[in-house]
């Protein structure tokens, strides 16, 4: 796959300095994607979704998977790596773990050795567009199967996070979002697993075709930019 502006970012960062062991603390086909392409000596990624598992071995067949839940306090118990990228992860665990995300960097530190690279979007911006009306719907459907949505946080407190966790930021940059087929087919695919769950199958197949009529709307507009994604490199202090 083609590394993209923010895993660039990170490459740069780490320079010529050995990536060892990896660990990638939320893994998805787009971070291991990534990390499969590096020289590492070994490579771990954490998963709370199984549906995940069977194209995750697919993607890097030399990743050990491990399924489990970060407030889980014997995950990885006693694990340490010499680097732990976050990848959109914050963002994602109010879904799976609600109010979590306040202790997450903290429970990630005794597993840090010595990097962790951070990759967050901001909270989008409601203007009533395309890709608003995508990430409404997207949103509608979670919420409509009894689950809970994304939650974005700004750079600025995920940073102050990281400092009070014992980290200490390197770096940071934010990265204009240019979205096109990726984001539009990732968030609706997302509306559409959720169907199944809701109570009423006539809303569902209503909001079936719904989902199929934006989405052919926004491939056919094409790549739009709006708003905004972040990384941040930090180090474990001593």
């Amino acid at each position: 796959m083609a590394t993209d502006a923010l895993f660039s970012w990170f490459e740069k960062v780490q320079g010529t300095i050995p990536w060892g062991d990896v660990l990638d603390a939320g893994t998805g086909d787009h971070s291991l994607g990534w990390l499969h392409t590096l020289s590492t000596r070994s490579l771990t990624g954490v998963t709370v979704e199984a549906w995940r598992e069977n194209s995750l071995r697919r993607i890097a067949p030399e990743a050990r998977l491990v399924q489990g839940q970060w407030t889980d306090p014997a995950l990885l118990w006693g694990q340490q790596f010499d680097v732990v990228v976050v990848d959109y992860v914050i963002g994602a665990i109010d879904g799976h773990a609600p109010y979590f995300q306040y202790e997450f960097l903290r429970r990630l530190r005794p597993h840090v050795r010595a990097r962790l690279y951070l990759a967050g979007m901001t909270p989008p911006p409601r203007d009533g567009g395309l890709l608003d009306e995508i990430c409404r719907l997207r949103d509608a459907c979670i919420l409509l199967a009894g689950h809970r949505c994304y939650r974005e946080y700004p750079r600025e407190l995920v940073i102050s996070w990281l400092e009070a966790a014992d980290f200490s930021v390197l770096d940071s940059s934010e990265h204009p979002n240019v979205l096109g087929a990726r984001f539009v087919n990732g968030q609706l695919d997302v509306a559409k697993r959720k169907l199944p769950l809701f109570k009423d199958p006539v809303l569902a197949a209503s909001m079936a075709t719904h989902i199929e009529a934006l989405r052919a709307t926004a491939l056919a507009r094409g790549p739009q930019t709006w708003g905004s994604d972040y990384v941040i490199a930090a180090t474990a202090r001593d």
